[in-house]
């Protein structure tokens, strides 16, 4: 296990003393990664790369790197951090570049003691910048705990523990509609693409390629795990236990990711033959590598002695096809042999070289960390499953028997998807096996998608939160959610399961269907409530649309006055027209003298003197029995009046003016006012 250590900052020194005994410490004092990592390289291979923002190279260049002035401050949180809290390096990573930026903009140099709320909000700013909505969201996050981390183990002289991430999280994606069953297909795997695998796994293919493809995706369809989990397990990995009803239990121990502990995933009873097939296949393909790699830990001065080895002494002189044929080279000319040899830097005459210096060269080819495997999880070369030899599955390289191959999540990930730009030079398996979609269009797939394909099935299947999140290896329950692709209709249904007498779509679990009304049936429902004004009744109905006359209900075609009623109401419409006609007069006035803006004011005078004399001369003309219920029809805007305009000249261009939908819009229209608005 790593050594580790709580930072305990001194009061008596000062931020620079303290942080430069922090690095000191990280640097020489922490095990994480290894007693033997290179503290001063820019790269830690297959940790993380300390470049500026922006780079998105794996082997930086001087002028990529990041700050001397920063990066060792860098090196010693992330290490630090890790020890304490290993998560996965991308956010941190992403953090450090967008402070050290910022830093070098606002201040002018990248000393992370010049850290102040301007420093963090400009790394805020470049976060969203370079990075996706939900990547600059944990970005900014990861700035938040780095400024609290310096300021609590007073690394720094200002105080901005407090600063709070701006980013706005990211949509969650599981939502309803069109674009959440887009987002649920780009997550989960097509049914084309499992059948595909399914066929081929179960046709038993001979085929080295297809058969790691097809029993590592097998495998990967047995228990939700990250491709590295899957290509990480040792080939013991194998567990066998009795539950207490008797029933042998089966399952894999590994190491999971992002914080989680090692532990045993188990196989359900449905995909158990499954999972055993696919691991007895991978063991078979592997055997190779793991005797070559066992061979190396106990005989590091002996060559291997392959099927393929020429059967002579150490010391003995070869001929050149001997050399390729004891390295695995392609020998099947002379001419053929000698350029093998010299496309990998050996001389190619006879009897140069013996199977002793050909050791020698091929153990110098060794993989960087052999024999670990993964050092961290404690698994060698001689007892991975995954391990394999050098061009184990190249199409047109022979295999190399005598050199090791530790397969990576791209390489088992470029089977399953078409590259483009290696048209004619790369298929994928999909491709060899002519699976296509209806379309024409490739089959492709990523490992992933296994993954939330699981864990949607688990839910689906009503297992816990607590238990979906163990069995993925995941130390936060909460990640569930994103791995969760049930449609809102598979939510409903298990809220409709929980209590059948509580139907959330309807009796039958549907949605109740709700058809048009005639004009017949429509002039039936009555107004369920009015109020009154000072003038009458207003008859709008607001479960419609709010009142688009607020305070001016005279000229408001919803407004209805009763003849002969109240004698009052009658008294307070002539009162209105008086004072109207003499604000009328005023108005008119204005306009003569070049008043700005008086010219509308006369327009709206005018308009409401005309409806208060003809509510007038309606409510006192006595042809008009008492009781009539009187309703004046205007010419204002009215939504409804613009939608109902704006259609009928569509229909009147398409059908023309005497169909029977443009006279029924056009009579609608006379009944609204007959204004377009």
């Amino acid at each position: 296990m790593a050594e580790i250590f709580q930072f305990k900052p001194k009061a008596t020194l000062t931020a620079e003393e303290n942080l430069r005994v922090f690095i000191s410490k990280c640097r020489d004092q922490l095990t994480v990664f290894g007693s033997d990592l290179n503290w001063g390289a820019p790269v830690w291979p297959n940790i993380i790369v300390f470049a500026k923002l922006g780079m998105t190279t794996r082997k930086p260049t001087q002028g990529e790197v990041q700050d001397p002035a920063f990066i060792d401050f860098a090196k010693a949180y992330f290490r630090y951090q890790q020890g304490h809290h290993p998560t996965g390096a991308k956010n941190e990573s992403k953090a450090f570049r967008t402070v050290e930026a910022a830093l070098l903009q606002v201040n002018g140099n990248a000393n992370i003691n010049g850290l102040s709320i301007s420093v963090l909000d400009e790394a805020a700013e470049l976060a969203r910048q370079h990075y996706s909505d939900g990547s600059a969201y944990h970005c900014g996050r990861e700035i938040e705990r780095l400024a609290k981390f310096v300021v609590e183990n007073q690394l720094v002289s200002c105080a901005v523990q407090n600063w709070v991430n701006p980013i706005k999280r990211a949509d969650d994606k599981n939502k309803t509609g069109r674009e959440a069953n887009k987002n649920r297909e780009e997550k989960l795997p097509s049914d084309i693409a499992l059948n595909a695998l399914a066929e081929i796994f179960a046709n038993d293919p001979i085929d080295g390629r297809d058969i790691f493809t097809t029993s590592v995706f097998a495998m990967l369809m047995s228990a939700p795990s990250r491709i590295s989990e899957v290509l990480a397990l040792p080939a013991d990995c194998e567990v066998f236990e009795t539950d207490r009803d008797g029933i042998e239990r089966y399952g894999w121990r590994f190491f999971a990711g992002k914080g989680y502990e090692g532990d045993i995933k188990w196989i359900p009873t449905v995909m158990v033959s499954v999972a055993k097939t696919a691991v007895a296949r991978i063991k078979m393909l592997t055997e190779n590598a793991r005797q070559l790699a066992k061979w190396i830990e106990s005989h590091p001065n002996r060559f291997y002695r392959h099927a393929n080895c020429p059967d002579v002494a150490d010391d003995e002189p070869l001929t050149a096809e001997q050399s390729c044929m004891a390295l695995g080279l392609v020998s099947e000319s002379k001419k053929q042999c000698r350029s093998s040899l010299y496309n990998r830097g050996l001389a190619h005459k006879d009897r140069v070289h013996t199977l002793r210096s050909l050791w020698e060269h091929t153990l110098a080819r060794l993989p960087d960390d052999f024999p670990w495997f993964d050092k961290d999880k404690g698994i060698k070369y001689s007892n991975a499953l995954f391990a394999l030899n050098a061009n184990q599955f190249h199409g047109n390289r022979g295999c190399l028997p005598v050199e090791l191959h530790k397969p990576t999540n791209n390489f088992f990930n470029s089977d399953l998807t078409p590259r483009l730009a290696l048209k004619g030079k790369h298929t994928s398996i999909f491709d060899r096996h002519r699976y296509h979609v209806v379309n024409g269009e490739p089959v492709k797939l990523t490992s992933h998608q296994a993954r939330h394909l699981l864990n949607t099935i688990a839910q689906r299947g009503g297992l816990s939160n607590l238990e979906i999140a163990k069995w993925s290896g995941r130390a936060d329950v909460k990640q569930n959610r994103t791995y969760n692709h049930m449609t809102e209709y598979e939510l409903v249904g298990m809220a409709e399961r929980l209590d059948s007498s509580k139907a959330l779509f309807g009796p039958a679990g549907e949605v109740a269907k709700h058809f048009p009304v005639t004009m017949l049936e429509f002039n039936t429902l009555e107004h369920a409530a009015v109020h009154v004004t000072e003038y009458g009744y207003c008859v709008h109905d607001y479960t419609i649309g709010p009142c688009e006359k607020f305070r001016d209900c005279i000229n408001c075609n919803e407004q209805v006055c009763i003849k002969g009623e109240d004698t009052e109401i009658l008294d307070r419409i002539k009162k209105r027209l008086v004072t109207l006609e003499q604000m009328l007069c005023i108005a008119d006035e204005a306009v003569e003298s070049g008043e700005m803006g008086a010219d509308r004011w006369y327009q709206y005078h005018k308009k409401t003197v005309t409806r208060l004399r003809e509510l007038v001369a309606i409510l006192e003309n006595p042809d008009i029995e008492n009781g009539a219920q009187i309703k004046l029809r205007g010419n204002d805007f009215s939504q409804l009046r613009r939608v109902v305009a704006k259609t009928s000249i569509v229909v009147i261009e398409q059908k023309g003016k005497e169909s029977e939908e443009a006279v029924m819009l056009d009579d609608l229209k006379t009944l609204l006012g007959g204004g377009l608005g």
